[in-house]
């Protein structure tokens, strides 16, 4: 056994020892979840509008860490009406699941979009000619109605907002994404044994939650609060946010910037070179010390080899394609790592090809020996499947041919199967695929010559944050392994287990979107509440829709693609052939931008523990960064406390990309 599978089965020692009794969900913490998820998307709507941006958001673990710093309390004075680990879990859960949901996240982008096709059209850009014919009715509003367009200029006195008027869009937007949910999650089901029982993936982000519970049983405080060296990394990063909310009213009190936005940590590297962040973030930090070292090496060195790359494609002019059609530097680093991230989906598929097959055995031939869990495989397969035709009979109800959504539902698999496992694997909170949902492959590679107007327009639609949300915001979708791993032996399969995903998601996307869409209405949209960017990229893309510019298949830009599926498939070759070959192949897929100072110091200090102190030191190391975590997210709290009391209008930077 290998050091990272030593420390990975020595982090989860206690926390399998904390679930040898069997644990149930309880009624009381489905409702309980419910109330906070409102509560929570009602705070993230009005005063912190920003902490929804990562696979792992603070709007899901602040509410969590609240809960469980309020049940020591219970378990101190009022034991019988305390939370079990499990329904604390259960809580969090429900949380993760709409982490991505409120603000700008995504109920942001759907107000601003549902009624921008009309609100937005005019002779310059053409929507109304070119793409408004090919949008459906249902997904949208007219603003030329004065009731939607009140969301821009606010309710006049006297007026209702039109709650019903604005159902019917949401409501159809809700059953292409939840067609899509349920699909990772039976997705997740037929895989999670596989990456947990074979593969060994860490599953970091659900580790720190359980640690933080670990002990709290019988009314004890958890074990992590009472390790001195958890506060020494709660101090270290709450005591900088303190220092800097201070000087929120103290002006002339000297900020530190360690943790500020990465525009501010940029090293320009000359003319041509994308600049290097030397960006620390906490959150993400804490969480990539439980990445394998070689994940870790392999991420912020080829960060810097791309980074090289990109300077001399930019400083040579080197460019890729047909005549009229060519890519520069940035598309062509794009068609390379999406290259990769399909090898590195189609690998897992084969590795996983034995535990599928006997899923596979389970479900329709020996069904008698069905273990899935929370549902059996036979429920996975069948509803993957219905869920799958679900979501391409909406996608085709919606204007797009079916060639044009097999080839959107394969690059989107390919998108979302690389989030949840990758991010189960690395920790890494801030994944960002290349090529996003797929729509830029196809129209760089594929072109757009086989596309009708109509499939052209909502791919375009469907790649924005409204569908979903972003590709690198996608929270529910990365959580579903993570909360199987969580729960545990609680996996059986009452309905309350697998029901609360769906329900989760409904009620959030209901609070979500009603919250902000009351704001817009009665603050006024267009006071920075609204914005014009879904239809950017709609409008971006007109000359197109109409057939005036056009894109043919590429061999030149397949070929990049090709060399970055080539150079994949050789790492992970030589990785699965040298036990010493210290580069992982997930760096080709997946860059970390901005956060590759701070893997880097990560990197550093794990093989520093590792070196001198072994497993053990590492072990004894982990209550500093759980502490850094908690401590970034008490600031966070705090500052947006403070900033709705005292600073309502601007408020300040604490928490972001």
């Amino acid at each position: 056994m290998g050091n990272d599978e030593v420390i990975v089965a020595a982090s989860f020692e206690s926390a399998r020892e904390t679930a040898t009794v069997p644990e149930k969900i309880t009624f009381k913490a489905i409702v309980l979840g419910v109330v906070t998820i409102v509560a929570a998307t009602l705070y993230m709507s009005y005063f912190a509008t920003n902490l929804v941006k990562s696979y792992l958001p603070v709007a899901a673990l602040i509410p969590f860490v609240i809960w469980v710093g309020f049940n020591v309390v219970l378990n101190r004075f009022a034991p019988r009406f305390a939370l079990s680990r499990i329904e604390l879990l259960t809580i969090f859960s429900m949380l993760w699941i709409i982490g991505n949901l409120p603000a700008v996240g995504w109920g942001f982008y759907a107000v601003s979009l549902i009624p921008s096709p009309e609100f937005y059209a005019s002779p310059e850009n053409r929507l109304r000619e070119v793409v408004l014919p090919f949008l459906p009715d249902w997904l949208f509003l007219d603003a030329h109605l004065d009731i939607v367009r009140q969301v821009y200029t606010g309710l006049r006195k006297g007026d209702a907002i039109p709650w019903m008027m604005w159902a019917q869009p949401f409501f159809w937007w809700f059953v292409g994404c939840i067609t899509a949910l349920m699909a990772g999650f039976f997705g997740s089901v037929l895989f999670y044994k596989q990456w947990e029982e074979k593969e060994r993936l860490v599953f970091p982000m659900s580790q720190f939650p359980v640690a933080l519970l670990e002990g709290a049983d019988e009314g004890r405080v958890p074990t992590v609060f009472k390790d001195k060296i958890f506060w020494i990394g709660f101090a270290s990063v709450a005591g900088v946010i303190c220092w800097n909310i201070i000087g929120y009213f103290q002006l002339a009190l000297p900020r530190i910037t360690v943790f500020d936005h990465y525009h501010t940590k940029a090293i320009s590297l000359g003319l041509y070179y994308p600049p290097f962040y030397v960006r620390i973030q906490p959150l993400l930090m804490g969480l990539a010390y439980l990445c394998p070292v070689d994940m870790l090496f392999s991420v912020w060195f080829y960060d810097l080899v791309n980074i090289f790359k990109t300077g001399m494609l930019n400083r040579t002019g080197f460019t890729v394609g047909l005549e009229g059609q060519p890519s520069k530097a940035g598309e062509i680093m794009m068609l390379e790592m999406h290259g990769a991230l399909v090898c590195l989906v189609l690998w897992s598929l084969w590795v996983a090809r034995e535990h599928l097959k006997e899923t596979i055995q389970k479900a329709f031939i020996r069904p008698e020996e069905d273990d899935g869990v929370p549902v059996t495989y036979r429920t996975a397969w069948l509803g993957l499947v219905l869920s799958s035709v679900g979501l391409g009979g909406w996608m085709m109800s919606v204007g797009m041919t079916f060639g044009a959504v097999v080839g959107q539902m394969i690059l989107m698999f390919f998108c979302y199967f690389g989030i949840a496992k990758y991010a189960a694997a690395t920790g890494f909170t801030f994944l960002s695929p290349a090529g996003g949902k797929g729509v830029a492959l196809m129209n760089t590679v594929v072109g757009t010559t086989h596309l009708t107007e109509g499939s052209q327009a909502m791919m375009t639609l469907i790649n924005r944050n409204v569908f979903l949300g972003a590709s690198s915001r996608t929270t529910a979708l990365a959580a579903m392994p993570h909360i199987f791993r969580m729960l545990g032996q609680s996996l059986t399969r009452h309905p309350w287990i697998w029901g609360m995903v769906p329900l989760a998601y409904l009620v959030g996307y209901i609070s979500a979107g009603g919250f902000y869409l009351n704001r817009c209405y009665v603050e006024g949209g267009l006071n920075g509440l609204m914005v014009p960017w879904p239809m950017d990229a709609l409008t971006s893309r007109v000359p197109y829709i109409e057939g005036s510019k056009i894109t043919v298949f590429d061999p030149q830009k397949f070929g990049v693609w090709t060399l970055g599926f080539a150079q994949a498939g050789f790492l992970m070759y030589l990785r699965n052939r040298f036990s010493w070959w210290p580069f992982h192949p997930v760096a080709l897929a997946f860059r970390p931008r901005q956060y590759a100072f701070g893997l880097f110091l990560v990197w550093l200090v794990k093989v520093v523990v590792l070196r001198f102190g072994g497993v053990k030191l590492y072990r004894r190391s982990l209550p500093f960064w759980y502490g850094a975590i908690v401590g970034y997210l008490f600031g966070i709290a705090f500052s947006s406390i403070i900033d709705a009391i005292w600073f309502p209008d601007q408020g300040h930077f604490v928490h972001g990309w």
